[in-house]
């Protein structure tokens, strides 16, 4: 398990190399790239000479959006399954070792049972051709409200739901997306987790709901970073993933705006300061020395 930073999700924007030094700086092992981007260059340029500061700085870069959509016709699936199986062994190469889909809460062609089956044979499919090349797929959900209202079908946005559906693929290249945002507005606890070992996540990203929050009016642009009072049951859950023997990402998932105003490197101290106490709270690390939190520093 290890630290891993998304900067786009902090409103942070620059160069690779720049990207890079800032992981280095401030502590975090791993990285989310562009991975569109980052695979183009590898088809114009080659893979030595994409990812050169990725092998230079070795640090473990993250997932990348699975570009198939498993709600689409038959054909469109079929084509861009396809494509996946072609560039799947490039981004192995690069240093990707998973990539994520996140299910449509609504359908409007298909009810729940029909749009379930349809699912369970796709992801069993791309896990079948990530396999090919030693890749994961992580499944996560889309559990705020705004994503169902406009369909037909309503289709999984429950916690419970979404592992059933996973364990109903029962592939071991397929596995969890736990985002305890999504989670949490789910329905999911703790208790919901008690059977899922740690191989069976794929990584997990974490972000507060507001306290006072409408659960009928929840959007993502109400993904918060964690405070000081929430530390303690994230603590708990990295505490847990530890005890599970879970070795992936686990990245802070705010929604941008709320990084407005605060310069790049304040952002990402931020987010260093809040996984470290998170580490220490769970026992994996050894408290430092006291230090003003970032959180109450001026921007």
């Amino acid at each position: 398990m290890y630290k891993n930073l998304n900067t786009a999700s902090l409103g942070v924007s620059g160069r690779q190399s720049e990207l890079i030094e800032l992981t280095l700086t401030y502590g975090f092992r791993g990285l989310d790239l562009d991975a569109a981007d980052l695979l183009k260059r590898a088809t114009l340029q080659g893979v030595e000479e994409a990812g050169k500061y990725i092998r230079s700085a070795k640090i473990k870069i993250g997932g990348w959006v699975l570009p198939v959509q498993l709600g689409a016709d038959d054909a469109v699936f079929q084509l861009e399954a396809e494509r996946l199986s072609l560039i799947s062994d490039t981004a192995r190469k690069l240093g990707f070792s998973y990539c994520t889909a996140h299910i449509e809460p609504a359908s409007d062609k298909l009810p729940y049972h029909e749009n379930f089956e349809r699912h369970r044979q796709r992801l069993a499919e791309i896990g079948d051709v990530l396999a090919g090349a030693g890749l994961r797929l992580g499944v996560g959900m889309k559990a705020a409200p705004e994503f169902r209202r406009d369909g037909v079908y309503p289709f999984i946005h429950k916690a419970e739901e979404l592992l059933t559906l996973i364990r109903t693929v029962n592939h071991t290249h397929v596995g969890l997306v736990l985002d305890t945002w999504n989670w949490q507005i789910g329905g999911g606890g703790s208790d919901t987790l008690a059977d899922v070992k740690g191989k069976q996540i794929v990584s997990v990203t974490i972000a507060d709901v507001p306290p006072d929050a409408d659960p009928a009016a929840m959007d993502v642009s109400q993904r918060l970073l964690p405070g000081e009072e929430t530390l303690p049951q994230h603590a708990r859950l990295v505490a847990r993933l530890a005890e599970r023997k879970y070795d992936g990402p686990v990245t802070l998932l705010p929604a941008p705006r709320h990084a407005a105003g605060m310069t790049r490197d304040h952002i990402i101290e931020k987010c260093a300061w809040l996984l470290e106490q998170m580490w220490t709270q769970a026992g994996l690390a050894k408290p430092s020395r006291p230090v003003p939190s970032p959180v109450e520093q001026p921007v």
